[in-house]
């Protein structure tokens, strides 16, 4: 019986692990197995599909490409022409985005938060009842004066036309009452922002948001989907819900989901519809978009009038958000740690805000949870770097993140090492390209007359490792250790670990120049 409750007990263990992997397997989650992530051989990566609307379109890599496979993310570019529209939508997983080129305004939907935007300007309908309500005091005023100079008499017959003529406007007012429920409606809704060129914009998982084009360019957005983030409950597939819309071509994600797509509320009754929105079911079916085919991206016929706060200054002082004063501990942000009002985006094309700045060489800026609380929700992160000229970044690596470097201009030489000291990667990456860097890889960044990238991370502070500068592992280690490690002189040693005293950035070419310690920029 023993033997029996043993082998019984095994089964089930053996039955569960084998249910489990079953699981992750139909949920599109790679079973942790030694080919799960091949990493040998890297590319540089580019759009491998184009999804087209009326005034714009959506470009993106496709998911299941091995090396974005293994990095738990999906990679899409959207380009929003002049007047363009982008209809509200959320996603299963959280976003992190950067915008590339050019202006406009986005709104937010967090499900719960007030609507603390609201349009103050008066209809035209209550201008007119204004107006009108004062022409009628100025003409009581005027007959009140004419029977103060008339008799008695007159002035009894005046009241009794002056209770007639209030009786008239008594009437008229309820009249412009109904009238101004009808005409004079303020519209309310949640906080909307400008976005232009150098923002970075974090959303969160099932927050709907929407997006307008407000330049004389098209707005072009690089956006990054953490789809292994551990908010996204489904599979590693990227699943896009449309509010309004709908999508003829189908959605990104790869040969999987190119089927048309509708919006959420073609599935529903229109019957169910009306009556929760109170409406008839004609209506109800317009929401629907079952005859628009238009996509995502619409156009938007005349002005479009969304009340939003003044455009703050191309290059603004970050003084106001981080006042000088005693030191905040990251947990207490004040009103930032609010879900309904903490900020979502961050400019980081601002040389002022440079978290690395070398002159004639370039700079470098990051955004993380510590500076805006709401990416250590998502748990994603973002460097903006410019080199110019002959530049190059310092060997280094990600200790804690995978990382996605995507080039905005110019081109630049990148060579990646694995985990086996091989070389994986030596190409040439240009405009519009990318290049995925797994966890731990050593990269090196060479400039070919000026290159400028955008890098999303996945975790909320990542972390890197230099190999070579004055903070780097081997300026860390002993002389000792370097001339066992080797085989080396100690003086080689110390010209392995003096010689650099960059942190960063440095000159690809001249290294017998005098070399000068980097200007670190406080913010």
């Amino acid at each position: 019986m023993v033997k029996l409750a043993h082998l019984l007990v095994a089964t089930v263990g053996v039955l569960l692990v084998l249910n489990g992997c079953l699981a992750r397997q139909s949920l599109g989650v790679p079973p942790q197995v030694k080919d799960a992530c091949n990493l040998d051989n890297l590319d540089v990566l580019q759009p491998t599909e184009t999804i087209k609307s009326e005034a714009g379109r959506l470009e993106y890599w496709d998911h299941n490409n091995p090396q974005i496979r293994c990095a738990g993310v999906s990679i899409a570019r959207l380009v929003i022409e002049q007047g363009g529209f982008y209809l509200p939508t959320f996603f299963s997983s959280p976003k992190i985005s950067y915008v590339v080129q050019g202006m406009g305004i986005s709104g937010r939907v967090i499900p719960g938060c007030a609507e603390t935007f609201m349009d103050s300007q008066p209809m035209q309908g209550q201008q007119q009842g204004h107006q009108g309500q004062q022409q009628g005091q100025q003409g009581q005023q005027g007959q009140q004066g004419q029977q103060g100079q008339q008799g008695q008499q007159q002035g009894q017959q005046g009241q009794q036309g002056q209770q007639g003529q209030q009786g008239q406007q008594g009437q008229q007012g309820q009249q412009g009452q109904q009238q101004q429920g009808q005409q004079g409606f303020r519209d309310m809704y949640q906080k909307v922002e400008h976005v232009r060129h150098g923002d970075v914009i974090a959303n969160t998982p099932g927050s709907a948001h929407w997006i307008y084009n407000t330049g004389d360019k098209p707005l072009v957005i690089i956006s990054l989907l953490d789809i292994a983030n551990y908010q996204n409950q489904l599979d590693r597939n990227p699943r896009v819900f449309r509010l309004a819309g709908n999508n003829p071509q189908g959605g990104f994600g790869g040969p999987q989901q190119q089927q048309p797509q509708q919006n959420i509320l073609n599935g529903f009754d229109p019957q169910v519809i009306a009556q929760a929105l109170k409406i008839d079911v004609r209506l109800a079916q317009e929401l629907q978009n079952k005859q628009d085919s238009r996509g995502n991206i619409v156009r938007v016929k005349g002005p479009f009038q969304v009340v939003r706060p003044p455009l703050r200054q191309a290059y603004e002082s970050e003084q106001w958000r981080h006042p000088r004063g005693p030191p905040q501990s990251p947990q207490d942000n004040g009103l930032e740690e609010t879900i309904c009002s903490m900020r979502t985006h961050e400019n980081i094309d601002d040389p002022a805000r440079a978290d690395i700045y070398k002159p004639n060489l370039g700079r470098v800026t990051s955004v993380n949870s510590y500076t805006i609380p709401i990416l250590q929700y998502i748990r994603l992160s973002a460097t903006r770097g410019i080199l110019q000229g002959s530049a190059m970044v310092l060997p280094k690596y990600n200790m804690n993140a995978n990382e996605i470097l995507y080039c905005t201009q110019g081109q630049a030489r990148i060579q990646v090492v694995n985990d086996n000291g091989q070389n994986v990667l030596d190409q040439q990456v240009q405009k519009g390209q990318l290049v995925v860097i797994p966890q731990g890889f050593a990269y090196v960044v060479q400039s070919q007359n000026n290159f400028e990238w955008i890098s999303f991370k996945t975790n909320a502070n990542a972390m890197i490792s230099t190999l070579a500068g004055r903070t780097s592992a081997l300026r860390a280690l002993p002389l000792e250790v370097i001339t066992n490690a080797f085989q080396i002189s100690l003086e080689e040693a110390r010209k392995i670990k003096f010689n650099t005293l960059e942190t960063t950035l440095t000159r690809a070419r001249g290294g017998q120049q005098p070399q000068l310690i980097e200007e670190i920029v406080e913010v």
